[in-house]
């Protein structure tokens, strides 16, 4: 506990007066022995233990009073809630900052970003309690950074958000492994966010861990959120779909293609965004759009419909170079950027270019007519600038097989094991796609954490009515299962650039083989089965693999007769893929990136950005002769939150607290001397009780003789 007053607190021996005064009172009288006494002193032995027991009471009222009293006028101070949790003398405080871009934010009626007012309010109250000793955590650093004064922290800590999204169950991982090796009488972790579901990731299984780690440690530890969910409603979020190099008649061209997206508030959902009530529905003005490509640079106006304008693509010339690269037409870099809003961090795009690499696909089977489809959705050229090439091979002849120009693997075999499966991790940690398909008959091995199971009809069942005019066929794809739900956020499975969803609710499935181990759904059956999963390359490489529990065979489904939903998987993934055999890479800003570290070189972003912190921030950088263009993380596009109830179920029975954040410190530390003047009062009313004589018991009235 600490004072804004604490001088005052000199004032305490005062305390001591009603003792002093008792002990005085006690030599005022001396005992001389009486006679007449001795019956007197007899008749009141029975009642001196309360009498006694009754001044000690008296006595302690009133010191306690005055103890109370100086306590209030030094007027102490608390965490608030965080009182309730055992105190707040702490005598370490972790600090966990989540730095993603919507921290980036300055919310209505502020003058500064969510982070900025975050680690002032933090700072702030440090000095009011008295923290002095203070550990940062930091997902780029390999060791927690301590520091020993509130100052010296506040003047250490960057307050410019990242662009990658924050992991805070990392972070709390690396606060849970220093409080093990750093035992300490009092430790609070101290978590600063706008509770974005993105960045705490409420759904990942580390929690479970977390909780029990901290649980089984010897001291406890506290956890305090500041909650900087506020938000403003005048934000636009630019997002790039799309940029190639385009050849023409005139010369090579660059197509781009981008979508804006109006932002409410973290606490509403994309779906609740498209509300007709809401202002964004109204009629606004164009917005310009500034454009560089290079040295050149062009504006357009971009017109709103509802809460979405989009630009599909529009071409630049690239005959022009610029003095640094000569041969800019073939490699070159841009932006796209929107006029400033509350939050810069989501108004500008990086993107690089070079000429389209050949798309080459690798497909490994003993049976070539189960993906027949594939092999010729593979083959078939997006766009006329790219060239596509497949090659098939059987399993003994997978590893003769040079890997170096390949964008993606189709595996329709038992899952690999032995030497196969290291070269499968190298290619797939590489940048390479890897879309496996379940064999025939499974062998019942494993391999990135999952094992395929058995085969399942889903057309068991008795016929359905018939209904009239209806072929034989068509009764027939009638019972065909139905795909119930997918995740149009994923990168596979989302909307077009026109914003309409894919046609995955028309796919029919004859087949399903039973997929087990550890994977996300990206589309299931309305009974919960996988269709299309994605899983991590191992537990140290979160790279995902996709894998498709059926085949497009049409004994199996409808994947190539319905052809649409099956092409542009297979082109996104072999899109994704190419970027392994080029000179340049698209990819989000993050730890997982391994392409951008210090010693890159700073093409084209903010100048602010520090080496060491490059794969954090968007912008092209430069590594010899590859250009790499790092974008806000696209789970950033999210504005999910997560509220008390998921934070108790994450927490489970470690004690924390959320306080809402405000403009000041009060939000945090609040004055308490209130209590110690309900407790002054307590005790002189008990005193008062105490003081009162005790009553008089009435003798009953002589009865008068009868006679």
């Amino acid at each position: 506990m600490n004072f804004l007053q604490p001088w005052m607190l000199l004032a305490l021996p005062l305390a001591a007066i009603p003792i002093i005064i008792h002990l005085v009172n006690q030599r005022r009288f001396q005992t001389v022995p009486w006679a007449a006494m001795r019956f007197l002193l007899e008749a009141t032995k029975m009642s001196s233990g309360y009498t006694k027991l009754r001044q000690w009471l008296i006595l302690a009222m009133r010191t306690l009073a005055l103890l109370a009293l100086v306590m209030f006028t030094a007027r102490p101070l608390t965490s608030g809630l965080l009182a309730l949790l055992g105190g707040d003398a702490n005598r370490v405080a972790i600090v966990i900052l989540d730095r993603s871009p919507s921290m980036e934010e300055t919310p209505s009626g502020a003058n500064a970003t969510k982070l900025q007012q975050g680690i002032d309010q933090l700072g702030e109250t440090f000095k009011t309690l008295g923290i002095q000793r203070i550990v940062q955590l930091d997902p780029l650093a390999d060791k927690p950074e301590e520091f020993a004064s509130v100052s010296q922290w506040l003047r250490a800590t960057p307050r410019q958000a990242w662009s990658a999204t924050s992991d805070i169950p990392s972070l709390l991982e690396k606060a849970l492994l220093y409080a093990k090796n750093n035992p300490s009488g009092n430790t609070m972790v101290w978590l600063c966010s706008d509770m974005r579901d993105s960045d705490w990731r409420s759904q990942d299984g580390r929690w479970k861990a977390i909780q029990d780690g901290f649980r089984s440690i010897a001291q406890q530890v506290r956890f305090s959120i500041l909650d900087l969910s506020q938000s403003s409603t005048s934000n636009r979020s630019l997002r790039i779909t799309d940029v190639h190099r385009v050849e023409t008649d005139n010369g090579p061209e660059l197509s781009i293609s981008f979508r804006i997206d109006k932002q409410f508030s973290s606490g509403t959902d994309s779906s609740a965004q498209a509300s007709t009530d809401s202002p964004a529905n109204t009629p606004s003005e164009p917005v310009p759009v500034e454009i560089t490509v290079g040295d050149n640079r062009s504006i357009v106006q971009v017109e709103f419909q509802g809460n979405t304008a989009q630009l599909a693509d529009y071409r630049i010339p690239l005959e022009k170079g610029v003095p640094s690269n000569p041969d800019f037409s073939s490699q070159g870099w841009g932006s796209v950027r929107l006029p400033a809003d509350t939050n810069p961090s989501d108004d500008i795009e990086y993107f690089v270019f070079e000429r389209s690499p050949k798309r080459r696909t690798v497909i490994v089977t003993q049976t070539p007519e189960l993906v027949q489809a594939i092999e010729l959705c593979a083959s078939i050229s997006p766009q006329q600038a790219v060239e596509c090439e497949v090659e098939s091979a059987v399993l003994d002849q997978f590893e003769s097989i040079d890997l170096g120009n390949v964008a993606m693997i189709v595996w329709q075999e038992n899952l690999p094991t032995g030497k196969a499966l290291e070269t499968l991790n190298r290619f797939v940690s590489t940048g390479g796609q890897l879309l496996i398909l379940p064999p025939e008959n499974a062998d019942g091995s494993e391999a990135f954490g999952v094992r395929w199971g058995a085969w399942e009809s889903l057309q068991e069942g008795q016929e359905s009515a018939p209904i009239e005019n209806q072929t034989a066929a068509e009764a027939q794809r009638n019972r065909l299962a139905r795909i119930a739900q997918w995740q149009n956020d994923s990168q596979l499975l989302s909307n077009t650039l026109s914003g309409a969803p894919l046609p995955l609710g028309q796919l029919g499935i004859r087949r399903l083989c039973k997929l087990d181990g550890t994977f996300e759904a990206l589309a299931s059956l309305p009974d919960g089965k996988a269709f299309l999963a994605t899983a991590p390359l191992s537990a140290q490489d979160p790279t995902p693999i996709t894998l498709c529990a059926t085949t497009p065979a049409d004994r199996d489904s409808t994947l190539a007769g319905d052809g649409v939903v099956l092409y542009v998987t297979i082109q996104r993934m072999l899109s994704a893929g190419a970027q392994r055999v080029g000179t340049t890479k698209n990819a989000s800003a993050g730890t997982e990136h391994r392409s951008v570290d210090a010693t890159s070189k700073l093409v084209l972003g903010s100048d602010s950005a520090l080496s060491s912190e490059f794969a954090m921030h968007s912008g092209v950088y430069r590594n010899d002769s590859n250009l790499v263009a790092l974008h806000r993380d696209p789970q950033e596009d999210s504005l999910r939150s997560i509220d008390s109830q998921n934070l108790e179920r994450m927490f489970g029975d470690l004690p924390w607290a959320k306080i809402e954040a405000g403009k000041r410190a009060s939000s945090l530390v609040q004055e308490i001397w209130r209590w110690f003047v309900v407790a002054m009062l307590g005790a002189l009313l008990i005193e008062a009780v105490l003081c009162l004589p005790k009553a008089a018991k009435r003798k009953a009235p002589a009865m008068a003789p009868v006679g």
